[in-house]
C-alpha cells in the first residue's frame, strides 16, 4: 500500500511543480502596472538602436506596437514571429535606465546566451521589450527567459517563455504568414 502510495505521489508530483511554476510565471514587481505578454508578428524596424550586450550589437526599434495576439508563453520558432512583453509602470512612475536581460540556449555559432540592453519604462504607454526570429541561428528550441531591473536592482518583472517547433504551432505560423511554414 505504502508503495502505491509513493507512486502516486511521484506521478503527481511533476503536475504540480508545473502549476506551481506557472503561478510564478510571470513574476511582476510592484512597480509594473500592467504586464502583457506573447508572440506577434514580427515588424520590419524603423531603426537600429545600439546595444552592445547584444549578438548583433543592436536593438531593432519598430514603428509600432505589435498586436499580442497570442498571449501565451509557448512560442514557435519560426523566422519572423517575435514574442516578449509590454510593461508600464504604476501611474506618475517612471524608471530608466532599466536593464532588459534575455536568456536563451547558446548559439551555435558563439555561444552566447545573454544578451541585455538598456531602455525606460513609464506609465505614458507600454514599453515593448521583445525578441523577433531574424535568422536561422536564433531559432533556438528550449526555454527563453525575460527579465528587467532598475539600476538599483530591483526587480521589475520576470517571465519565461518555452520556443517549440513551429508545426507545434501552426495557429501562430498561419495567422502571420497564411498557410506558409518554412
Amino acid at each position: 500500500m505504502l508503495a502505491r502510495l509513493l507512486v502516486a505521489a511521484f506521478l503527481l508530483m511533476p503536475s504540480a511543480l508545473v502549476a506551481q511554476s506557472d503561478a510564478s510565471n510571470p513574476r511582476i514587481g510592484p512597480a509594473i502596472s500592467e504586464l502583457i505578454y506573447g508572440a506577434y508578428c514580427a515588424q520590419e524596424p524603423e531603426r537600429e538602436d545600439p546595444a552592445p550586450e547584444t549578438a548583433t550589437g543592436t536593438i531593432n526599434i519598430v514603428p509600432a506596437l505589435p498586436d499580442f495576439a497570442f498571449r501565451t508563453k509557448i512560442v514557435p520558432a519560426e523566422i519572423g514571429i517575435g514574442f516578449g512583453v509590454l510593461a508600464q509602470t504604476q501611474p506618475g512612475l517612471a524608471l530608466g535606465p532599466v536593464t532588459v536581460t534575455v536568456t536563451h540556449p547558446p548559439y551555435p555559432d558563439t555561444g552566447i546566451e545573454v544578451e541585455r540592453w538598456q531602455t525606460d519604462i513609464d506609465d505614458l504607454s507600454p514599453s515593448l521589450m521583445g525578441f523577433s526570429f531574424d535568422n536561422a541561428n536564433e531559432l533556438l528550441l528550449g526555454e527563453w527567459t525575460f527579465s528587467a531591473h532598475t539600476i538599483d536592482g530591483e526587480e521589475l518583472f520576470h517571465i519565461s517563455f518555452e520556443v517549440v517547433a513551429p508545426e507545434l504551432m501552426p495557429q501562430v505560423i498561419s495567422s502571420c504568414f497564411g498557410s506558409f511554414m518554412s
